[in-house]
């Protein structure tokens, strides 16, 4: 029986070891770099009136990258990546503002910022998604929404000013 000449060539690359398929190399090199997207993509988030929209599409686009590296098998531990980042900038963000007071990030306002679809975290117990543990969808849910209030602020001129007083 004769073989198409491309799976021959490469049925006869792999043979040689000269290439590994990705599956067998057990490399984390050969899933989607989630932190290294979010980082890149919400670098070119713009300060305009829409950032928190463009800033929510980074996240759910990098989950969903994640998941279709992982054969779409993955998005609790996608997920939980996400929000492993996003509490890691949220940090970095604070880390950046010292005298931060966190007490701004519960209020519905602080100087003139107003946070009004932002203002109460999320309800753990009506946060739900038929795809996630309750555990999954809550950290994720609350790590967006605190990430997504630093991200405000960090843009915002009330940073510069009062808030980080």
């Amino acid at each position: 029986m004769k073989q198409p000449a491309p799976f021959a060539i490469a049925a006869s690359v792999f043979a040689l070891g000269m290439v590994s398929p990705p599956e067998a190399t057990g490399d984390e090199h050969s899933h989607f770099d989630t932190p290294g997207f979010l980082s890149a993509c919400t670098v070119f988030v713009p300060d305009v009136a829409f950032a928190v929209p463009m800033d929510t599409q980074c996240v759910s686009q990098a989950v969903r990258m994640c998941n279709l590296s992982r054969e779409m098998k993955a998005l609790q531990h996608c997920a939980d990546l996400a929000a492993a980042w996003m509490e890691a900038d949220g940090a970095s963000i604070v880390s950046q503002m010292p005298g931060f007071d966190e007490s701004v990030l519960d209020d519905n306002w602080h100087e003139g910022l107003s946070l009004p679809a932002l203002a109460d975290a999320p309800d753990c117990t009506k946060v739900f998604d038929p795809n996630l543990p309750p555990e999954t969808a809550c950290r994720y849910s609350e790590a967006l929404s605190e990430w997504l209030k630093l991200r405000i602020l960090l843009r915002s001129e009330v940073v510069s000013g009062d808030a980080s007083q």
